[in-house]
């Protein structure tokens, strides 16, 4: 019997998966569970255009990831930080700090874990690796200037 299941269930599937199970198991665990449903043809056709609907949401999201990383790229992102001497400085920049300088470059929130940087000492121009969704990353170049 196919069933489409309306909850993960362990060993068998996740959420939206359409499987095959025997009639003993659907009719006496599953169904009564309310954790899968009897999948019909219109209920099947229903299950592949919202898979379709979701393969394009994110496709649009990695083309929308990919231009953020082309814009990023060509950008410097600029920080402020105190120095003295020597052009080092009092303290270090972060992946915090270069969160949010991205925070207020794209007017959305970002993440300082999906920044790879070593903390920045000195003043100068580094470059970080920024981890956007869906495995996209990109390098940023930062430039560390004087307060």
């Amino acid at each position: 019997m196919k069933v489409l299941l309306l909850q993960d269930v362990k060993a068998l599937g996740r959420m939206g998966d359409i499987v095959e199970v025997s009639d003993g198991y659907a009719r006496n665990y599953l169904l009564p569970r309310k954790l899968a449903t009897l999948a019909n043809e219109k209920v099947i056709e229903q299950v592949n255009k919202e898979k379709k609907a979701e393969e394009l949401r994110k496709k649009k999201a990695m083309e929308e990831a990919a231009k953020k990383i082309d814009e990023l790229m060509k950008t410097t992102i600029v920080v402020k930080a105190k120095a003295g001497e020597g052009n080092k400085l009092y303290g270090s920049v972060t992946s915090s700090e270069i969160a949010e300088k991205l925070s207020e470059y794209f007017g959305e929130p970002f993440d300082k874990k999906n920044i790879e940087v070593e903390p920045i000492k000195e003043l100068g121009l580094y470059e970080a690796k920024v981890k956007f969704g869906n495995g996209l990353s990109g390098k940023v170049k930062i430039r560390v200037e004087k307060s």
